[in-house]
């Protein structure tokens, strides 16, 4: 039968493991790893104190143990709090473990009434398991992949309700945790809910981490990494998820192609910076014009496509001309690395023919936007006008 010395070691095991595994994701610098890094060394500490009971001084292996586990759930909880970008309640958990070690040493020392004790770190770390899932529920975690989430909520949850459960049995006065080292059913089962909250935390934890920085690293290869728009590989998947869905619902599918006018003549005469914030600027305000179901990339050097969705010629052309007015444009320079840095673009547009590829749709805009640079820039042009 599992004792509860096995349970102990067994889990200060596991919190090695998770110490180890979560030391190697330190280099992300995401918020909250370094605390949970800290929790697990405290669990581990305290364990190994619980584990000493009858040979360690009781001041270390009944009144630190169980101030340094309340410390530890503090720890998890502060490492959530900063991993949604949330403020950490320090005072309030400070607050917290002084109470818990006040009461331990009260309950131990000047009565020793181990109901008591019981009782008053159940109520501690059912709060902070509480706290945890009502931070994993909280905006902060509602992008991405959903199952890191559900599975620490949840666990916080009922590691919250179990504690609860525990509270409330030893203060109706069933005293059933005689000693500390009985192997007792409920013995084991609330050390079980007292020890095991740190590692199965600690998972949901490198779950979200692992989850984040998959999500970082999609993010930054489908980012152009100057303007922020689509990347061009990123825009030509959008393009043909796009076309698979229209060819079932029959809708229309229009294609802009845009180009800076005399572009290079605008890092000729002040610099790469400033064709740097030419090109940031339009895509700001390119962003500001179409919509959210719309994809704006870039297409290399200062060319960029915008796809508009369920969109018409005509409709297409209107955005056209809305996207031409809006990028003729001054832009903000507050470095003065020009007096007056100015900008305008030509616009080429294509509505998707039946049965035709995106390559050609793009052919098309693409000559579409040679018309338009021949005819004097700063204009939109058609293809199906020059068909």
């Amino acid at each position: 039968m599992l004792t509860p010395l096995n349970l102990l070691l067994i889990t200060a095991l596991a919190s090695v493991v998770m110490l180890f595994v979560l030391w190697s994701l330190v280099r992300s610098r995401i918020g909250g790893v370094r605390e949970w890094v800290a929790a697990n060394v405290l669990a581990i500490v305290s364990l190994v104190l619980y584990a000493l009971r009858g040979v360690a001084p009781d001041v270390l292996s009944v009144v630190l143990a169980n101030t340094l586990l309340a410390a530890a759930v503090s720890a998890v909880l502060a490492g959530f709090r900063r991993f949604a970008n949330q403020q950490v309640p320090v005072k309030w958990l400070a607050a917290g473990l002084a109470m818990v070690a006040a009461g331990i040493a009260t309950f131990y020392y000047l009565t020793d009434w181990m109901a008591a004790r019981i009782v008053l770190v159940s109520i501690f770390h059912s709060i902070a398991c509480f706290a945890i899932a009502r931070t994993v529920a909280s905006s902060a975690f509602s992008s991405g992949n959903r199952y890191p989430v559900l599975f620490t909520k949840t666990t916080a949850l009922l590691f919250g309700l179990g504690h609860a459960f525990r509270g409330l049995v030893y203060a109706a006065g069933v005293d059933t945790l005689v000693s500390a080292q009985q192997a007792t059913l409920w013995n084991v089962l609330f050390l079980s809910i007292g020890v095991i909250v740190l590692p199965v935390l600690t998972l949901g934890a490198t779950m979200m981490v692992h989850d984040r920085m998959m999500s970082e690293a999609e993010s930054a290869a489908n980012s152009d990494f100057l303007t922020g728009a689509w990347s061009r590989r990123a825009f030509f998947a959008f393009a043909e998820k796009e076309m698979a869905r229209l060819h079932r619902t029959g809708d229309a599918l229009s294609l802009l192609v845009l180009d800076v006018d005399h572009f290079k003549s605008i890092n000729d005469k002040y610099g790469h910076a400033a064709g740097d914030r030419v090109l940031m600027d339009l895509t700001l305000r390119a962003e500001s014009v179409i919509r959210n179901i719309d994809y704006l990339g870039r297409l290399g050097g200062e060319e960029f496509a915008v796809l508009l969705t369920d969109t018409s010629l005509d409709e297409a052309n209107a955005v056209a001309e809305r996207l031409r007015a809006v990028l003729d444009a001054t832009v903000s320079d507050p470095d003065k690395i020009a007096d007056t840095l100015t900008y305008a673009v030509s616009i080429g547009v294509a509505q998707l023919h039946p049965g035709e590829s995106f390559s050609h749709l793009l052919q098309r805009a693409d000559a579409a936007l040679y018309k338009a640079k021949q005819a004097g820039r700063n204009r939109v042009i058609s293809a199906e006008a020059h068909h």
